[in-house]
């Protein structure tokens, strides 16, 4: 038995060991050595930036109304500051602020913005440092330096035109509405019922006549008793007259 199954075997491994044996001498004899491998294609350079396209500018003069009419003041105009103002009301870092005139006394009011404090001067008196002050006016003050004068104004804001007030065609304020009218409230109205009747709406009595008016509530409570008995008794005749 097993020498017939190896008969039937031995063909068979003859024709893959004859296979083997080409396939070995193909490979010697250069079988296969003309493959080759494709060159690597060459890298192709990415495409030059281009800059982003920008809006044209836009000029300033555009944008004039801004400043011209600034949204955050009443008017809707644009403060003015004055040039060389800064030297008429200042000494260094001193800005005359206030001034005191009485008859036994006169003093001008300094802020010195350094330090943040008020400085007081008397008049005639020697500020720190070389300036004297010579004279005191009601809105400014001159101070003396060895024969050099400084005169520093105080500013004053000028007062603003009324806002609050409608104004009419012509331009000028209207008159303030007079304030509304209020009228005194109505006393509450006191009521009394009972079942079956409505009694009349009373006022609420007043201190001086008090009495009066509970004799009132007197009587009114007697004819709202009279009406309960005179219910109850017509409520019980008929009784009566079915138990007859």
């Amino acid at each position: 038995m097993r020498a017939a199954q190896q008969r039937r075997l031995t063909p068979v491994l003859a024709a893959v060991t004859g296979v083997l044996a080409l396939v070995f001498v193909g490979i010697l004899a250069g079988a296969g050595s003309g493959i080759r491998w494709e060159e690597p294609l060459a890298a192709t350079a990415p495409p030059a930036a281009r800059p982003p396209a920008l809006p044209p500018s836009v000029p300033l003069a555009t944008f004039a109304e801004v400043w011209q009419r600034p949204l955050f003041t009443s008017d809707r105009k644009p403060l003015v500051l004055a040039d060389g103002d800064g030297e008429a009301s200042n000494l260094g870092d001193l800005e005359l602020t206030g001034i005191i005139m009485t008859p036994g006394l006169r003093i001008a009011l300094l802020r010195d913005r350094s330090k943040d404090s008020t400085v007081r001067v008397r008049e005639g008196a020697l500020l720190e440092g070389r300036w004297t002050l010579a004279t005191l006016g009601a809105r400014s003050a001159t101070f003396d330096n060895g024969g050099e004068r400084r005169e520093l104004t105080l500013k004053v804001s000028a007062p603003e035109a009324l806002k609050d007030g409608p104004k009419r065609a012509d331009g000028q304020n209207s008159p303030p509405p007079p304030p509304p009218t209020i009228l005194p409230a109505a006393p509450p109205v006191a009521r009394v019922s009972s079942p079956g009747m409505t009694g009349p709406a009373l006022p609420r009595p007043r201190q001086d006549d008090a009495a009066l008016q509970q004799q009132r509530i007197e009587a009114l409570k007697a004819a709202v008793q009279k009406r309960r008995a005179e219910q109850q008794q017509q409520q019980a005749d008929p009784a009566k007259e079915g138990v007859r």
